[in-house]
């Protein structure tokens, strides 16, 4: 395998300088990490260089960072064990990542297991270093039973010395069929003792995203002044209606929070990590931060994703020197947000600096809407007959469906449909996470009426 891959080449007087990252893990690993790596560095508008630091033993993974910390910006290791060795080791001289294991990698693992193992039993599987909700979370989305499936949660490097004896303990005892590990060495000792065993390995995405954030990193590195910068996004469901809807529109809110954040973030270069289904963290430098807030003037994303997604949201800023210092400040501030419930964002630097930041002006999607043009002074008429109908009491949000509508406006429902598509279209309307009904069945499709926009 090479040891460097070719950067992407560089913009005329870009002011973002290249940067060098390395990749570090086993072999097998490293070369996905560098397959990913071409992607990415075709994808960059700055020069991108990668160099591969493989090893077929956690023992050589010090040796070969260290033969390369004089030439990298910054490092992606493959979890969170081989990062906090190098953490804890003090050898680590870079701003760094790791590759998440999230319920995608567990879904993979589970699928070649049904393909690769006779009579396997994915309903009697251990599992390491994923946590409890993660193995529920994923098991609960493709229907199986977790009664006899048993997790023991990666909680830093000493928690690796056990999960070879958890796994062979289970096995022995007859209570699974296959283990599912994301360490290296655990799986070739279980395989050397006969027991069935797989590596739980990141996904394509995951590593794509741990690698644009290491290039941010590096960038942040070799920029200066330019810190690193995470914004910690926090979603505050309220209503009763929609809490009792349950995880089917818990899934559609991630997903509308996970497209907004990545359509606002694209516009400074930032990547997005989704954490859980209301909690997401912003990746970028310093500098972005800056043009994001105006110069520290208005919160970045809340004034927009509060009025698209018709549910509170919170937002925390933080910078640091590392990605831990810069996550770290982030989520402490975004806990500060939430208990303001998200009218104000907060922005810490780990220092003495705090500052609570409020939306800014007014974008394009909330501005008043131009009742002049047949279609919108149709809209507007629309959407004042039906806010007029249900006298929302002052800044009461309207939130509509399809049966409301038709009932409000005399109308058959498919009218009613027609009626709410095009006020979605006008901007006056934006369509909320399905809503389970009380008897069950197929969702109800809610709308949050923008009566804001007319005044």
């Amino acid at each position: 395998m090479s040891d460097e891959t070719q950067p992407a080449e560089p913009v005329s007087g870009e002011r973002v300088p290249a940067v060098t990252v390395g990749l570090f893990g086993p072999r097998r690993l490293v070369k996905t990490m560098t397959e990913v790596s071409q992607e990415v560095a075709e994808r960059s508008a700055h020069g991108v260089r990668f160099l591969t630091g493989g090893y077929d033993d956690q023992a050589d993974a010090e040796e070969r960072y260290l033969r390369l910390r004089d030439r990298i910006d910054s490092a992606v290791f493959p979890g969170p064990w081989a990062f906090d060795l190098a953490t804890t080791g003090h050898w680590l001289t870079v701003p760094s990542t790791h590759l998440p294991l999230t319920g995608a990698a567990l879904y993979a693992a589970l699928l070649r297991a049904s393909l690769t193992i006779p009579d396997v039993d994915l309903s009697r599987v251990s599992i390491d270093s994923l946590s409890l909700a993660d193995v529920t979370d994923a098991y609960g989305e493709i229907g199986l039973d977790t009664t006899q499936v048993y997790d023991v949660p990666y909680e830093g490097p000493e928690s690796v010395a056990g999960f070879a004896a958890f796994h062979r303990d289970k096995w022995e005892r007859q209570h699974t069929t296959v283990a599912l590990t994301t360490i290296l060495s655990v799986e070739r000792e279980l395989r050397a003792d006969g027991v069935p065993v797989l590596r739980i390995a990141p996904t394509r995405s995951s590593v794509r995203d741990a690698l644009e954030t290491a290039v941010l990193l590096g960038q942040g590195t070799r920029m200066g002044a330019h810190q690193l910068a995470m914004i910690a996004v926090q979603v505050i469901p309220t209503g009763g209606s929609r809490a009792e809807s349950g995880d089917y529109w818990q899934q559609e809110l991630a997903l509308l929070t996970h497209q907004k954040l990545l359509s606002e973030a694209r516009q400074v270069g930032a990547s997005v990590t989704r954490r859980s289904d209301t909690l997401f963290l912003v990746t970028t430098t310093h500098g972005a931060l800056v043009r994001l807030t105006e110069q520290f003037t208005v919160a970045p994303f809340l004034g927009a994703l509060t009025t698209q997604l018709g549910v509170p949201v919170a937002v925390g800023a933080g910078t640091g020197q590392t990605a831990r210092a810069a996550e770290a400040n982030a989520l402490m501030a975004v806990e500060d947000s939430v208990a303001t419930g998200g009218k104000v964002a907060v922005y810490l630097d780990g220092g003495s600096d705090r500052l609570d930041l409020e939306p800014g002006r007014a974008s394009s999607a909330s501005a008043p809407v131009d009742a002049t043009s047949a279609t919108g002074q149709r809209a507007f008429e629309i959407v004042t007959s039906i806010a007029s109908a249900t006298s929302p009491s002052p800044g009461q949000q309207v939130v509509v469906d399809v049966e409301s509508v038709a009932a409000i406006m005399q109308v058959t429902q498919r009218t009613g449909r027609r009626m709410l598509k095009e006020l979605v279209e006008a901007g006056l309307a934006w369509p909320l996470p399905p809503a389970r009904t009380a008897g069950g069945g197929r969702p109800r499709q809610q709308f949050r009426l923008l009566t804001e926009k007319l005044d």
